[in-house]
């Protein structure tokens, strides 16, 4: 989940040695690496604000039923695939007082539409 082609733009920061740790093992709890954990941290909150920190939609390439690659710039392709909107959704209702959102499953094709489903789970069972 972490490929550099996957996430183009880096970003650094500095944190104290104890908040490092904590989100290395709030992290591991969850089974995701820290970048993962941190992200959706951070987009958890952005949408919490009534912001869209993902405003950008991102697509999928479909041969013969094959999902190929995916971007946020789709282009041309030669060999008569089609570039399709990856839509997000949760495997239950999210609420992110009661939930944590885990990272997503790998993508499915369902039809004529590309899904992303994030499996949620009650924040009681993330030390089960």
């Amino acid at each position: 989940m972490d490929d550099a082609a996957t996430f183009e733009q880096l970003i650094q920061f500095r944190a104290p040695s104890n908040l490092s740790k904590a989100i290395d093992r709030a992290a591991s709890q969850r089974c995701q690496s820290k970048s993962d954990y941190i992200r959706q941290a951070l987009v958890d909150r952005l949408q919490a604000d009534g912001g869209s920190p993902l405003g950008e939609q991102q697509y999928c390439l479909v041969i013969d039923g094959e999902l190929i690659a995916t971007s946020f710039k789709p282009a041309k392709d030669d060999r008569g695939g089609v570039w399709l909107p990856i839509e997000n959704e949760d495997n239950q209702p999210f609420d992110p007082a009661l939930h944590w959102r885990l990272k997503p499953l790998p993508l499915r094709l369902d039809g004529d539409r590309v899904v992303r489903t994030y499996p949620v789970i009650a924040k009681c069972q993330e030390h089960a």
